[in-house]
């Protein structure tokens, strides 16, 4: 009996690292074989030759990419979009999901009915553009930050989790004269770490990728973000494509390889940050989604 049952945990544990291993494979092989464009001639590509290896290596796509310095101008966008924009997220969401998670705050139910109520029936778009145009944040960076300085999805994770948090400790604090804020920062923050860093990922990674928002409210050029910068890049390469010769293809990036160049540039930035948040991503967003 006991043999038996050692032979079936070890062949549950062996159907367990190959069903990881196959979802791992299925994960990791389309990124290899963007790269492996990135890096391949247009001919081959077009031909259906490149798969997870370089065919023909040139790194002409990226010379494209990089070539006026209208890229990294967009990439110095992006960057100062992201990091300004989730500081201020993280600020806002933190500041009303701690009131909100009080059941002494008066008209709680009422504020999350109204959360509720706009995040499932969300504004118009037209409407929303006239208030941001009326503010006078068009063509600013902050015309992509302050409107979307609150997600009501991670705003109610954040709620969940400081509920579940052990009400005695703010208790303690509050017998001990700390004030609302005081608690928030040396009692609730400090034991919120898990979600805080998840949620900092969440609104970086949409900052980052930021694309209709700044379509729609950044047209000064100078301060587009990178991935409204590699839009027009494409779009100006597809046009030179269409009337280039068979010879200039083989010897140019062409639109595909310079698609797959930016897909991989611009994940750069976040494949560095998520290992350092990696460890509190699955406890964070696993303890703020479930209601206690």
């Amino acid at each position: 009996m006991a043999l038996n049952r050692s032979f079936r945990e070890r062949l549950e544990l062996a159907l367990i690292y190959l069903g990881l291993s196959l979802f791992t494979l299925i994960a990791v092989l389309p990124f290899l074989h963007t790269i492996a464009r990135s890096f391949s001639a247009e001919a081959p590509i077009a031909r259906g030759e490149v798969y997870i290896w370089p065919v023909r290596f040139t790194l002409d796509a990226y010379q494209r990419l990089i070539h006026g310095g209208a890229f990294w101008r967009g990439y110095q966008n992006s960057f100062i979009i992201t990091t300004v924009g989730t500081a201020v997220q993280m600020v806002m969401t933190v500041l009303a999901a701690y009131p909100l998670s009080r059941p002494r705050l008066p008209g709680r139910s009422l504020l999350m009915v109204l959360i509720l109520f706009q995040m499932i029936f969300p504004p118009g778009l037209i409407p929303f553009y006239l208030t941001v145009r009326q503010s006078g944040l068009m063509n600013t960076y902050w015309a992509v930050i302050i409107p979307y300085a609150i997600n009501t999805f991670n705003l109610i994770v954040l709620i969940n989790y400081f509920r579940a948090l052990p009400p005695e400790m703010e208790e303690a604090a509050i017998i001990d004269g700390a004030n609302d804020f005081q608690v928030l920062r040396y009692v609730t923050l400090p034991l919120s770490m898990p979600v805080i860093m998840t949620l900092t990922l969440f609104y970086a990674v949409e900052n980052w990728n930021l694309f209709l928002p700044a379509i729609f409210f950044i047209t000064d050029g100078n301060k587009q973000p990178v991935q409204v910068i590699l839009r027009d890049m494409i779009w100006s390469l597809q046009l030179m494509t269409q009337t280039a010769s068979a010879d200039q293809l083989e010897r140019a990036a062409g639109l595909e390889s310079l698609k797959a160049a930016s897909v991989f540039i611009t994940a750069i930035p976040m494949l560095v940050l998520y290992p350092f948040i990696q460890r509190f991503f699955i406890k964070g967003i696993m303890l703020g989604a479930v209601k206690q």
